[in-house]
């Protein structure tokens, strides 16, 4: 489902998305609780703090997570990627651009 996105269209994080859905406002996922619906928000700036979030050649995109010092660990956003799916909720991906 699309939420009303289209692919390749610039949107306004805060107008477009958490003003719709609600959501936490820092870090690059997003949780509304009233929707189905988890949002990845990547960006090159992610490189200066570790995460190297690249799409792969086979279509998949490796989306590193919430956590900066040791293990990643399986909670909160990471957590609601992992399980988006079983939980009946949309995974939506944003590239942030300058």
């Amino acid at each position: 489902m699309s939420f009303g996105f289209e692919e390749g269209r610039i949107y306004n994080r805060r107008l477009d998305i958490h003003a719709k859905f609600g959501g936490q406002q820092q870090g690059g996922i997003i949780t509304p609780s009233q929707h189905p619906l988890v949002i990845i928000v990547t960006g090159d700036e992610g490189l200066a703090h570790g995460y190297a979030d690249r799409p792969r050649p086979d279509g998949a995109f490796e989306y590193f997570g919430e956590g900066q010092v040791g293990d990643m660990v399986l909670q909160r956003g990471n957590l609601a990627i992992a399980n988006h799916s079983a939980d009946g909720k949309s995974l939506l991906l944003f590239r942030k651009t300058d």
